[in-house]
């Protein structure tokens, strides 16, 4: 049997089993990132059967369709990070970086209706890759090293793509099936890692204590007791405070990056957080304890409507795993007005 025809069915199946994986937790963890990607690997396998029934338009349509998705997956990766616009101008250089590769593709490859819509099509998806690798790779201060890694995966896919034309004719064909299912295989575990989210190690408390369940707004003075009754407890802990007990998980509130720390604009990931560490209890008899600390510095980089919404689906999620959210705040740092919407919305 053809050589390439193994190469070609085995690339089409990985890129199969990549997409429906990645459905799957799109679905388990509620990821709409995962559901595009998982579409756009499935999309591309049938690409690939498409080329293999010489239809290069049916490809041609389907490569597009990839790479648009692939696309939409990154605009969409965890909705935290509002598209800047730095991320506007990389993408409308597109069309200017899809002109002159078509020329150079021209003036080095035989000038062939099959180099021509191949050699545009794979290029236009090539760079669009490369412009989704940038953007997740410019989010790695939001989310350290796993948008890194698929953005630096997602920017090689796309040159690999832009070279494909090269790959496609003659003895090279296999070796560029090759390539593409060894990058299909590490980008699609990228994908998974980011679809999946953070999973908590969550040890016992020795001892027992007892969680009321609710929102709980507390001044500091009070906390500092809270914290020496729930020491030995898997507290989830946003603070800008470092001095908490050892046996919290604790991200600090920061506009400094690094592991650990989270943005006071990236509302959003604090969510997503809660949200993974409420599912690593599923399986225990402990109930969720969230302490959000240092509220008022969260007030001066977000209007006061977002900061309530956001409390608001804290309060949500917690309330539904019948746990516990303490907000440590000062009182007499908020509107007489602003304070009494938030204990009508919370409590």
């Amino acid at each position: 049997m053809d050589s390439y025809l193994v190469a070609a069915a085995f690339d089409a199946g990985i890129k199969l089993a990549a997409g429906g994986m990645l459905l799957f937790f799109s679905h388990q963890r509620h990821r709409k990132a995962a559901y595009y990607w998982g579409l756009s690997w499935i999309i591309y396998a049938y690409a690939i059967i498409g080329d293999l029934g010489v239809h290069p338009e049916i490809a041609a349509v389907l490569l597009g369709v990839f790479s648009s998705l692939v696309l939409q997956g990154v605009l969409r990766v965890k909705e935290d990070v509002s598209i800047s616009q730095d991320y506007i101008r990389a993408l409308s250089w597109g069309p200017a970086a899809i002109g002159v590769y078509t020329a150079i593709l021209f003036l080095s490859l035989e000038k062939t209706p099959e180099t021509a819509v191949m050699g545009i099509v794979y290029g236009a998806s090539g760079v669009f890759l490369g412009i989704g690798g940038l953007i997740l790779y410019r989010m790695r201060e939001f989310y350290e090293q796993d948008t890194a890694y698929l953005g630096l995966s997602l920017s090689i896919y796309g040159v690999y793509q832009m070279l494909y034309p090269i790959f496609w004719r003659g003895d090279l064909r296999f070796w560029g099936l090759f390539i593409s299912l060894v990058l299909t295989v590490v980008t699609a575990l990228f994908m998974v890692q980011l679809s999946l989210g953070e999973v908590f190690e969550i040890k016992e408390p020795e001892t027992k204590v007892e969680v009321q369940p609710g929102v709980h707004i507390m001044d500091p003075a009070h906390f500092e007791d809270f914290k020496k009754q729930f020491r030995e407890y898997p507290v989830l802990a946003f603070v800008r405070n470092i001095d908490i007990p050892d046996n919290w998980k604790a991200y600090r509130i920061t506009n400094l990056g690094g592991h650990g720390n989270v943005s006071p604009t990236n509302l959003p990931r604090i969510t997503e957080t809660v949200v993974n560490y409420i599912r690593s209890l599923e399986n225990s008899d402990l109930k969720p304890v969230v302490v959000l600390e240092g509220i008022e510095y969260l007030k001066i980089y977000n209007d006061f409507r977002a900061l309530a919404k956001f409390l608001t689906s804290l309060r949500d999620y917690v309330a539904v795993s019948n746990g516990t959210l303490v907000l440590v705040l000062e009182k007499d740092a908020w509107e007489e007005r602003e304070m009494k919407t938030l204990e009508r919305l919370l409590t």
